[in-house]
């Protein structure tokens, strides 16, 4: 899809383990359910209609109509009266009027114009919020995973510092290490506790943010990285300006 590879992003892509979504149905499930894209899309069927209503102007008008009435004259009597020998009347009419404007002044090619341009600045507005909603989501994604990735490093070096810590206590119970020593590595410790709770809160925000722009996620799935580029980028500045200059949604809606 031309408007996702816009994005250039970091080349390294992370993609979640089997029973999970890829980073590519990530972004379709984006695309799918995020309520700002929904948005901006309904923005873009009421500009559609706005320009078929400028083009309904310029098309003839077709007006039928038509009456019918009844008239029950079995009650009807002679001046002497007798009844009076009236056949019941039933009467239709109808008409069609076809009228088409020739000549307005350019009122009708200025509507027309204007709901053009407006339609076409919805088209620009909405690409413009599919690459933003876009790069939400890979961040979403990807700092998802580095949010698994620092908790699992403070893993690590609260169990790496516990066992120090046991170590450095047994030294002191044979006088091989001052109190001084012991209370060092006792703080170290609890920094690095401070720092795994730190990690878990994080994942808590990441997930919250996940949610929030792709969509649910369940509560134990761990991400898994790999080294894969999913889409091309540009392969020099000056291939990366040309394609802004002809595709890029913010200098479309300036020329708008």
């Amino acid at each position: 899809m031309k408007k996702i590879s816009l994005i250039v992003f970091c080349l390294i892509v992370f993609t979640l383990p089997i029973s999970a979504a890829t980073l590519s149905d990530a972004l379709k499930q984006t695309y799918e359910n995020n309520l700002e894209l929904k948005a901006e899309r309904k923005n873009l069927e009421v500009q559609k209609e706005v320009l078929n209503i400028s083009k309904s102007d310029f098309f003839p008008t077709l007006t039928l109509s038509g009456t019918k009435s009844f008239e029950d004259t079995n009650k009807l009597t002679n001046q002497n009266g007798t009844d009076a020998s009236i056949t019941n009347t039933n009467p239709m009419t109808s008409s069609v009027k076809l009228e088409q404007t020739l000549l307005d002044g350019k009122g009708r090619d200025s509507v027309y114009e204007k709901s053009k341009l407006g339609l076409n600045l919805s088209e620009a507005q909405l690409i413009k919020k599919e690459q933003e909603v876009f790069l939400k989501a890979i961040e979403a994604y990807t700092g998802l995973i580095l949010a698994y990735e620092k908790l699992s490093i403070n893993e690590e070096n609260v169990n790496l510092l516990q066992r120090q810590f046991e170590i450095d206590n047994a030294r002191l119970s044979r006088a091989q290490i001052t109190a001084t020593d012991l209370a060092q590595s006792q703080s170290s410790l609890a920094g690095a506790q401070a720092g795994y709770i730190g990690a878990q809160n994080t994942i808590v925000t990441s997930k919250l943010a996940y949610e929030n722009i792709i969509g649910s996620i369940n509560s134990n799935e761990k991400l898994k990285k790999i080294y894969n580029a999913e889409v091309s980028i540009p392969s020099s500045l000056v291939e990366a300006k040309k394609t802004s200059e002809q595709k890029s949604p913010e200098l479309i809606i300036a020329d708008i």
